[in-house]
């Protein structure tokens, strides 16, 4: 679940000295001299190898050595990367998050590397950004694919997203959709 990461992550740039011994900008100099390949489980593995470190605290090491040294779950950069040379589907984004998180309590959108994860206590659907149009994933289970429901294609590693109905203006966001929404949140809730 994306939500949290952000926070789990600033904590932990936060208080890096204490429970590793070094700093993060100890870390990135501790990376770079390494000559590691630069890849994610190529670093994860050498720092939880040769540095004692816990998976989650590779993890986070390794990701922000591979973002340049800046935190990797800033919200903003992520959003601002999936929408980047996408502006026309902004409004309908807008929208559809309008729409969806007045209809329930405590569902929040959350950006990460490949879409957006759209959550109350569990994810129950997802925005993806093509350059054409947003694919609005759902869990509608064994709903038929029919109409404006097709089957989910692209959408990330999200393997409970079942469905998917292509967004292009914000004419898209109707009551049917409102409805299909309303059907995949009471599924995960």
């Amino acid at each position: 679940m994306a939500r949290g990461t952000q926070e789990r992550e600033q904590q932990f740039i936060r208080t890096a000295k204490t429970e590793t011994g070094q700093t993060i900008e100890e870390w990135m100099d501790i990376v770079k001299s390494a000559g590691l390949a630069p890849k994610n489980q190529t670093i994860l593995k050498h720092l939880k190898a040769n540095h004692k470190l816990n998976h989650m605290q590779a993890n986070f090491i390794a990701g922000i050595y591979l973002n340049n040294g800046q935190p990797v779950y800033d919200y903003d950069i992520l959003f601002a990367t999936l929408t980047d040379g996408k502006d026309h589907l902004l409004p309908v984004y807008e929208n559809l998050k309008q729409q969806v998180v007045v209809r329930y309590d405590d569902v929040v959108f959350i950006p990460t590397k490949g879409y957006v994860s759209i959550e109350g206590e569990k994810i129950f659907g997802c925005a993806k950004f093509t350059t054409k149009a947003i694919r609005y994933g759902l869990d509608l289970g064994d709903t038929p694919q029919e109409g404006i429901i097709q089957k989910a294609k692209g959408l990330g590693a999200m393997p409970n997203i079942t469905h998917m109905i292509e967004l292009r203006s914000a004419d898209d966001i109707t009551d049917e959709l409102l409805q299909l929404t309303d059907i995949a949140f009471n599924r995960v809730h």
